[in-house]
């Protein structure tokens, strides 16, 4: 009987290089990793140098080292026909985890994020059809819920309530996954932050992205006249009682790799947090370390001020979670983990100071632009 092997799409991305780790250190089996080569370096040097950061960023010990023996590197492109791959892979039982993914959203990015989710998803899906591969995970997002609210269960994606292109590439994958004819498990993560003790991360989006567009914000008000970020309360639409599906990298990667080691059915995953925050806090929070004063939240913005449309505007991509409240459903996760679930991570303001400080004072010191990973 051949051994089962794993190949992983997306390893140097934040999720994927999360996954990468835990299939080292959780199993014993093969692992192929699909990486293009970037800015000069090759895919090895690139996955090396990123496993390396964040293994020490993660806090790990020097286990995972030991295990590097078993990862192959292959150039590929998911982009590409066949992924691009070009080197011969062995016979094997495959299993595949699709994790690469454009986190970009605007109009203007269109072609890309199509390319990416959606060509990229079909590419990846084709490739693992010619390996004859017995599985196909697929790491998708929660918010193809779009604008549903309660309770949402974990059942397919609806195009007509998406808000931006990134949902509606989303949906779109699963939606090529679940017609693919293969055994599949779709796995979507909430708002994924750092992990949750040592707080790294690897990509600054989500709530990263959020917290960057209040700082940039503040500079643009006080460099149009100094100190009025301090004296510019602006209004913002929010549910004040809702959740924000705040879930931390490592419990990602955990879930999604105990599903699979524990043969969870074919079906659809919510990999959240079940003690997710309050929306209204939260937003309080990173105001707070955006050094801007609390917004005053309303219903909607019919009221609105020029200020106020240029925040939204700035903030566009995270409007959808402020508002149409929602929770997600976990019962399929606890019904085949049971007392390994997450329990979840308490998130109040404190706690998300201690994520959300060292990236405001990079943003302070460097005004670095915010990555986007494949």
């Amino acid at each position: 009987m051949s051994i089962t092997t794993h190949m992983l799409t997306g390893a140097t991305g934040f999720v994927g290089s999360a996954i990468l780790l835990e299939l080292l250190l959780r199993t014993n089996d093969p692992i192929v990793a699909i990486v293009r080569a970037s800015s000069g370096q090759t895919p090895e040097r690139r996955l090396h140098d990123t496993l390396e950061a964040v293994a020490q960023g993660f806090g790990l010990d020097e286990a995972w080292r030991s295990q590097l023996g078993r990862l192959r590197v292959v150039a590929g492109d998911i982009t590409a026909p066949g992924c691009g791959v070009e080197e011969t892979l062995p016979a094997a039982r495959w299993v595949v985890w699709h994790a690469a993914a454009s986190l970009q959203y605007q109009d203007r990015h269109r072609e890309q994020i199509e390319r990416t989710n959606i060509e990229g998803t079909r590419n990846t899906l084709a490739l693992a059809s010619a390996l004859g591969a017995e599985l196909f995970h697929h790491v998708s997002t929660a918010y193809v819920a779009g604008r549903r609210i309660g309770l949402v269960a974990p059942v397919p994606g609806d195009l007509t309530l998406v808000n931006n292109h990134y949902e509606r590439s989303k949906v779109i994958g699963e939606q090529l996954v679940m017609a693919s004819g293969h055994r599949y498990r779709i796995f979507r993560p909430g708002i994924v932050i750092g992990h949750a003790r040592t707080k790294y991360a690897l990509n600054y989006n989500g709530m990263y992205g959020f917290l960057r567009g209040l700082i940039k914000f503040r500079d643009v008000l006080d460099r149009t006249q100094p100190g009025l970020s301090t004296r510019t309360v602006v209004q913002m639409r929010c549910d004040e009682v809702g959740e924000l599906g705040l879930v931390t990298v490592d419990e990602v990667a955990r879930e999604v790799v105990l599903l699979a080691q524990r043969d969870a059915p074919v079906g659809i995953y919510h990999i959240t947090n079940p003690t997710a925050p309050n929306v209204a806090e939260t937003i309080h929070t990173l105001f707070d370390l955006a050094r801007l004063p609390r917004p005053t939240f309303v219903n909607d913005e019919a009221g609105y001020s020029t200020l106020d449309r240029k925040l939204s505007e700035r903030l566009e991509f995270y409007r959808s979670y402020l508002v149409n409240p929602k929770q997600f459903c976990r019962a399929s996760v606890q019904d085949v983990l049971g007392e390994e679930s997450s329990p979840g991570l308490a998130l109040p303001p404190e706690q998300i100071l201690t994520f959300g400080r060292g990236y405001a004072a990079q943003v302070e010191a460097e005004r670095v632009d915010v990555p986007v990973s494949r």
